[in-house]
């Protein structure tokens, strides 16, 4: 409230009504399981299945069961998909056998390349450094595949510098841009050090020396100044200048590295100016009045030749402007120009259902959006797929906000319930079951290649059903049966088995929605049950757990608002009122049972109705929200009488 101190107009803002809550998403499906790549324990967002393409893989075989599953899920009218990668944490990722090493005599690797996620997959990768020549201190990285013996180029990044200052630098890009590999920096870590600090004493025994040595490198790439980067090779065997006393003065070398510089940049050598103090060389310029000085950046090419020099990272020295030492070495050139370097050893081992549990407990609790299960590879088989569905099933159980599509096994004929009650279903209203499976045509078939797989393929149900629970929220609500004329299964050629009527008759009542095949409409869902049937009928239904569901979450979501306010009349009618116009909101949309808003649904709350003052006392505001749901006529019964004509 603001204080009122003088007089004048004051102006004040206030709530105008009831706080809307606004509807949950329910059609965000979770697909949890292997795939060919992509990141592990890691729930991914995609709403095509061209992103499912790009950052998992696509699908190139009949045994790729997430990438058929959502290829299903998005011809059948899904949107909202994470992609959930579990791997054991033995998987590894492919990597280079021999990493990338320095130019020059140096043989010390400077990169490492292994593939960005684990799994064999990677081991298809290879890559190749191009230089634009053998003086450029910058490189491109191309990443590609072998295709039919050839290297077909997937990726490629250019400009890239193994200077860690620099915009381009070849971890920063490749690491934050690629969808295939990432890169490890093999230097020294200490190396990476741009230091302007004094190092030990430097003799000019020890140059001499290495000068010396015609196995060694005398060059170094210089950017002096701005001008660019060009590569400076010192002379062989300068001579040293000795004072009276027969010790070297190092004057020979500090004019052989000017005239080295200065020939290599065209520039007169009176600009340039290297000396050496006991422990150190400095190279400095000479420029023109108000001409400023931008630095002098050194990249190293041989760590032990700059050693000899005494200019390392230890001895870099700020003369005018800064001056930049460089010790990182440069990749060579691919030595396997044509096909590039292959990557190997990448590995994945199968997730058993402590992956499951772990992924579930520590990571899914965390994605309220997430309101369906799928489990492809996964299905109720009586083996470790089994287990995978059972804690599945709990982790919806405990959140109460997702519902599990578990999978039949594959190639199982059910026709009566003693063949359902053999397989020892579960019981819960979180879960629901399709049957059968279906054959869907394979992505892999054409008719011009001379070895094909099958013109079909046979796919679990569940995926099917997520993509039609999205489809029919999206155009009818959740309130809506996911089943009959409007689920008719896209891009579906036949059914693993056919449901006749006799064998609906024995399923549907133990909570098998089967999937059959009617004259003139094709394949459909023709059951809505959840696997609650038997054990607990009131939510028998899937329309009706889902409803509960979004009514809840909604809800949930739409009051945190209330939460510390004055526990009090005023916020019993606030809460009574906001949850009374969103119910209002989904009985005109048609949600709820009755013919007026009396017989639909009611909200309650307040001290006597549904709190006590022991209630108040411990801080719990309770509301009462009750609906009439919404069930599906599954039995249209017409009765048909005969009227009898009277006799007159």
């Amino acid at each position: 409230m603001p204080d009122y101190l003088h007089p004048g107009a004051y102006i004040e803002e206030i709530p105008g009504g009831p706080r809307p809550i606004e509807g949950v998403a329910m059609s965000t499906a979770a697909f949890i399981g292997e795939t060919r790549r992509g990141p592990v324990g890691e729930p991914v967002l995609i709403r095509k299945f061209d992103d499912f393409v790009k950052q998992f893989g696509a699908i190139e075989s009949e045994t790729d069961v997430m990438g058929l599953a959502l290829q299903a899920f998005y011809l059948n009218g899904g949107e909202a998909a994470c992609i959930c990668r579990l791997a054991a944490s033995t998987s590894t990722a492919s990597n280079s056998s021999t990493a990338i090493l320095g130019e020059g005599t140096g043989t010390n690797p400077v990169l490492s390349v292994m593939a960005s996620t684990p799994g064999s997959w990677g081991n298809d990768l290879r890559f190749k450094i191009i230089k634009p020549d053998s003086d450029s201190p910058t490189f491109s990285l191309s990443v590609g595949e072998l295709v039919d013996g050839e290297y077909e180029e997937r990726e490629i990044f250019e400009a890239l510098s193994m200077n860690t200052g620099s915009e381009r630098y070849v971890i920063s890009v490749v690491n934050g841009d690629s969808e295939f590999v990432q890169l490890t920096d093999e230097v020294t870590k200490t190396d990476y050090c741009e230091a302007s600090v004094v190092g030990t004493s430097v003799t000019l025994a020890s140059v001499m020396n290495y000068l010396n040595d015609s196995n060694n490198d005398r060059s170094l790439t210089i950017n002096l100044n701005g001008m660019g980067f060009r590569r400076v090779t010192l002379p062989d065997n300068p001579v040293i200048d000795v004072d009276s006393g027969g010790i070297p003065s190092g004057a020979a070398i500090s004019s052989a590295i000017e005239d080295a510089i200065a020939s290599a940049f065209a520039i007169d050598p009176a600009t340039i100016s290297v000396s050496r103090d006991s422990n150190r060389f400095t190279i400095a310029t000479t420029l023109g009045a108000g001409v400023a000085d931008s630095g002098t950046e050194i990249l190293l090419h041989d760590s032990e030749m700059l050693g000899a020099l005494g200019i390392t990272s230890d001895t870099a020295t700020i003369v005018r402007g800064v001056t930049k030492v460089i010790p990182q070495q440069m990749p060579g050139t691919s030595p396997v120009a044509g096909v590039g370097i292959m990557l190997e050893g990448g590995d994945e081992a199968p997730p058993d259902v402590g992956h499951y549990i772990s992924f579930y407990e520590n990571i899914l609790c965390d994605y309220p959006d997430v309101s369906i299960l799928v489990l492809p590879g996964a299905s109720w088989d009586g083996g470790p797929g089994q287990a995978k569905v059972e804690v599945s099933i709990s982790h919806c159980e405990k959140m109460k906000n997702r519902i599990v599509i578990v999978d039949p096994p594959g190639g199982t004929e059910l026709t009566n319930q003693a063949e359902v009650f053999a397989l020892g279903l579960p019981t819960s209203s979180y879960a629901a079951l399709y049957y059968p499976w279906v054959n869907l045509f394979n992505p892999l078939y054409h008719p011009d290649k001379a070895s094909n797989p099958g013109k079909t393929v046979t796919i679990a149900p569940s995926a099917i059903a997520a993509g039609v629970w999205s489809r029919i929220d999206r155009d009818r609500g959740v309130w809506k049966a996911p089943a009959g004329v409007e689920t008719r299964l896209a891009g579906a050629v036949s059914l693993e088995f056919q449901v006749d009527t006799q064998a609906q008759s024995q399923l549907n009542p133990v909570g098998v929605n089967c999937i059959r095949k009617l004259p003139g409409l094709g394949s459909l869902f023709w059951g809505a049950r959840t696997l609650a049937t038997v054990a607990n009928p009131e939510w028998r239904y899937i329309p009706v757990r889902r409803t509960a569901i979004y009514i809840e979450e909604s809800i949930n979501r739409g009051i945190q608002w209330a939460v510390f306010e004055p526990n009090d009349h005023p916020l019993w009618s606030s809460l009574r009122t906001t949850i009374d116009a969103f119910m209002q909101g989904l009985f005109r949309k048609g949600a709820f049972q009755g013919n007026s808003a009396r017989d639909a649904y009611f909200v309650r709350c307040g001290l006597g109705d549904t709190m006590t003052s022991s209630d108040i006392a411990v801080g719990q505001v309770i509301v009462l929200v009750g609906f009439a749901p919404l069930k599906p006529a599954e039995f249209v019964i017409l009765r048909i009488q005969q009227k009898v004509g009277e006799v007159r």
